[in-house]
């Protein structure tokens, strides 16, 4: 923890103070010097839409696992009022930094990351904080895909009028979730494991002599092969290196976690695509509709068409195809000017 002499408060103002930070979605990141070397301090951002299931405080979870899993951060101390939290600062550079998406990873790198996943699949769970009551039981699978449809339904249907034309005009259906709803029942029954939900680029560090594991606001406790679909995702292997990581995966994971992984794991890759694209169109089109060139605003609708396209296979009934990316930006600026007159 944080020497007893060490004012946290005014740590947690300097960082407040900060106009440049490691920002994600939900949290801002700000080295801050301590007196006794630099520190991580992580505030909330304000007003953060909630895009992700979440079901514990990321500090109460930092917490429990210290003693498991070696590479999370260390937390130095917590408030809930303010809500911040002060963390170990981890020097080095990450991952996405380093080794960019297209660029091969070295070994080195590969064999941390399964690391990882080993550590989750071994954190035991009666250390863990509790679960939300609604939360289900431990090895009910198709329990937790229901939460994942559940999150993505509500996403789907928030906002106002304008934000579903938009999605109508993209072609994302009223229930994206229909059509891999009806494989539920398929699924494997695998004992439930931590998970981190959120291994990517961004969230790797590589320090000197240790690789780190950041941003654990969004860990879960589910289904484990939910954890390595959602990374495949979100890191954009090239080929053989994804290969190696699901090689690696069930090579780690004790066997009853392995049930049936093969044959459920394109589900849960089909689910992160199609949630993607359901998140994204909002996030994308507000990108496309602020862009200061249309140089931009091209390639915002291309990787938007990109998701929709991806996301495509997994609609019911299957969208014939998929718009433009003159009809995205088109969409995108109906929506802002919607937005602003409202």
């Amino acid at each position: 923890m944080v020497g007893r002499h060490v004012d946290v408060i005014a740590l947690y103002r300097k960082a407040c103070e900060h106009d440049t930070a490691l920002s994600g979605f939900y949290n801002r990141n700000v080295r801050v010097e301590s007196g006794h070397g630099p520190v991580m301090v992580r505030v909330p951002t304000p007003g953060a839409e909630t895009m992700d299931l979440a079901i514990w405080p990321e500090h109460e979870l930092l917490d429990a696992i210290g003693p498991y899993v070696p590479a999370a951060p260390r937390l130095m101390h917590a408030s809930i009022d303010p809500p911040f939290q002060i963390q170990e600062f981890i020097e080095g550079s990450l991952l996405d930094e380093a080794h960019p998406v297209g660029q091969a990873l070295p070994d080195a790198i590969l064999e941390d990351i399964a690391a990882f996943f080993s550590q989750l699949l071994d954190t035991p769970g009666g250390k863990l904080p509790g679960t939300p009551a609604d939360w289900p039981q431990d090895g009910d699978v198709a329990g937790f895909a229901g939460l994942l449809f559940r999150l993505v339904r509500d996403i789907r249907h928030r906002g106002d009028e304008a934000t579903a034309r938009l999605y109508r005009d993209l072609g994302v259906p009223h229930d994206p979730c229909a059509l891999l709803a009806r494989q539920v029942t398929k699924l494997g029954a695998r004992p439930f494991r931590l998970l981190h939900a959120d291994i990517h680029r961004k969230n790797v560090i590589l320090g000197a002599g240790r690789t780190v594991l950041l941003d654990w606001e969004l860990a879960l406790w589910g289904d484990p092969l939910y954890d390595l679909a959602d990374h495949l995702h979100k890191m954009s292997y090239l080929p053989a290196e994804e290969e190696r990581m699901i090689a690696a995966w069930a090579r780690l994971a004790p066997p009853e976690c392995r049930i049936e992984w093969e044959e459920d794991l394109p589900f849960y890759r089909a689910y992160e695509r199609m949630k993607s694209a359901v998140v994204d169109t909002v996030r994308w089109a507000r990108l496309i509709a602020s862009s200061a060139t249309s140089a931009e605003r091209r390639t915002y609708s291309i990787q938007l068409a990109d998701k929709l396209d991806a996301a495509r296979p997994c609609w019911t009934p299957v969208t014939d195809a998929v718009p433009s990316p003159g009809d995205i930006e088109r969409a995108a600026d109906r929506w802002r000017a919607a937005n602003s007159t409202g």
